[in-house]
């Protein structure tokens, strides 16, 4: 409570200001959280070996996307390749790599769920890196403003997130994820460097970034799927990747990162 405190002046006492006693704010434990919400389903496994391999799949794939960043951000920061590169280098590369190690998971049920713990905890990072300046905001936003996190990079997490908790080990989960790193990613990467013929509806897109698309998003596609076991016809998985790099071009209003592999994963549904 505030109190007031008397002191000394001419004439006599005058009031000053009063005292008042704040409790600093304290920011969520999210990743305590996040580890308490494991507890349960870590209780519920089928077995001990089971889940021992999972973790360590999970320990592995976090340790890989820490590296993947890292390597790519310390190029950047010598002056070997532009940041700009480097940050798409890590957008196409994030998803696939993490789909990898999807293979190695056990045919448990709850083992979407420790898969999932991976872009959770990147979740949990992003929403900190968005606090200050640091390597991880300057590596992966635009122009180094750590705001930027909360745009496009959390947007691509949480389909990671989504697409392992919902669609695990699925066609869906590994088109819409091609799509959206790969796809995307090479669009802007060959659209910036060779991309001088752009679109008539959209001058921010070229027809260079848009075969990229394709192309990169057609190869992933097919690589993952095989990877993992499934069929990868190359007619079906080429309609979709341009289909998919249309809805970049022409959905201007909504973040690329959530139409291009919502568009891929509804349209995966059709593969057999």
């Amino acid at each position: 409570a505030a109190t007031a405190r008397r002191v000394p002046a001419r004439g006599g006492f005058v009031a000053a200001a009063p005292r008042v006693r704040t409790t600093p704010l304290r920011r969520p434990r999210t990743t305590k959280a996040v580890a308490l919400a494991a507890i349960p389903t870590i209780a519920l496994y089928e077995s001990s070996a089971q889940l021992i391999n999972d973790a360590g799949c999970t320990a592995g794939a976090a340790a890989g996307a820490v590296a993947w960043i890292k390597v790519w951000t310390t190029l950047a920061e010598r002056g070997v390749i532009d940041a700009k590169l480097a940050r798409k280098i890590v957008h196409c590369g994030s998803g696939p790599l993490y789909l990898l190690v999807w293979r190695f998971y056990s045919d448990a049920a709850l083992a979407r769920v420790i898969a999932a713990l991976v872009p959770a905890l990147n979740i949990v990072k992003l929403q900190k890196a968005a606090q200050d300046d640091n390597e991880l905001s300057r590596a992966i936003s635009r122009s180094g403003d750590p705001s930027e996190v909360l745009g496009g990079p959390y947007v691509y997490t949480w389909v990671l997130l989504l697409a392992a908790l919902l669609a695990f080990r699925t066609p869906a989960a590994i088109v819409a994820v091609a799509q959206m790193a790969v796809g995307d990613g090479l669009a802007d990467i060959i659209g910036r460097r060779f991309g001088r013929q752009k679109w008539f509806c959209n001058p921010e897109k070229s027809y260079a970034g848009s075969l990229a698309f394709v192309l990169g998003a057609t190869v992933a596609s097919m690589g993952l799927l095989r990877w993992l076991a499934f069929p990868a016809p190359l007619a079906p998985l080429v309609a979709i990747s341009v289909i998919c790099a249309l809805v970049e071009v022409l959905l201007t209003d909504v973040d690329d990162n959530v139409s291009v592999p919502l568009v891929g994963a509804l349209l995966a549904l059709t593969l057999r």
